[in-house]
């Protein structure tokens, strides 16, 4: 969604090349985010197929959930409409909470004794359902 949706004035849709288009913070921070969401589903696939063999492999995903969640808490939107930076910021909110519960439920998941992950299980998944349906009705402006 990002990738393709977030900055339509810019590569790969728009006018601005890819190169020009990192000269905005916006847009930077858009493809940072991007990037995080590829890596940490990379990464946390390979640890739980067993083809990433360092035990470490599992924190990356919940450290980069939390992060983007903490990311998303501090990203604002340069926008001259009042009405469409509280619509944004509205939305950029919730979710970047929710990916800071979803990230740290998956490290006590993962760092937790057998028995007691189901709690912790639970909240990482529900916060990413939540994050999904508040993504279903994303909009910015009017």
């Amino acid at each position: 969604f990002l990738f393709i949706r977030s900055d339509p004035s810019n590569w790969p849709l728009g006018k601005n090349s890819f190169f020009h288009s990192f000269l905005d913070v916006e847009v930077l921070q858009h493809r940072v985010i991007i990037f995080l969401v590829i890596a940490f589903a990379l990464v946390e696939w390979g640890a739980r197929t067993g083809r990433l063999k360092d035990a470490r492999a599992k924190y990356v995903f919940p450290i980069l959930a939390a992060a983007g969640g903490a990311f998303l808490l501090t990203h604002s939107h340069a926008v001259g409409n009042f009405k469409e930076a509280l619509l944004i910021e509205l939305t950029h909110l919730p979710i970047g909470a929710l990916g800071v519960v979803a990230g740290w439920s998956r490290y006590l998941e993962v760092r937790l004794p057998e028995g007691e992950q189901k709690a912790p299980s639970w909240a990482w998944r529900v916060a990413f359902v939540l994050i999904g349906l508040i993504l279903l009705f994303y909009r910015e402006g009017a």
